[in-house]
């Protein structure tokens, strides 16, 4: 009885450790795949908020200061990282999309030994 409960916990363990290590070489894939995406992402969202902000706020001076806040390098800088921001998303949903339909739409070859 000693024994079977021993083997048991042995079992789970081993089960265990071969689960966290699929888990993490899967999590590690994911990261490395996708961490630039979200890395732009990310920054694209935040340059967007702090360009409202920072350089054209919600308020009556900050519609007489927009022409001069523009003009500023920090201003430029986050107007830079939103656009190219926006263009790397843009073009990582096409990488994606192309990886997709590469994916679902398999043209089959022909094959020129067997003639009719």
């Amino acid at each position: 009885m000693i024994s079977s409960n021993t083997e048991n916990k042995n079992y789970i363990i081993i089960f265990f450790k071969n689960s966290y290590e699929t888990f993490y070489n899967i999590f590690s894939f994911f990261v490395k795949t996708t961490g630039v995406y979200l890395l732009w992402i990310f920054l694209h969202y935040v340059s967007s908020q702090l360009y409202i902000e920072l350089c054209v706020p919600k308020t009556i001076t900050g519609f007489f200061m927009s022409p001069f806040m523009t003009a500023t390098p920090q201003c430029q800088s986050l107007r830079w990282v939103v656009y190219n921001g926006a263009n790397i998303i843009n073009n990582m949903w096409i990488l994606f999309g192309t990886w997709i339909c590469s994916k679902f739409l398999i043209i089959p070859k022909k094959d020129n030994n067997h003639e009719k």
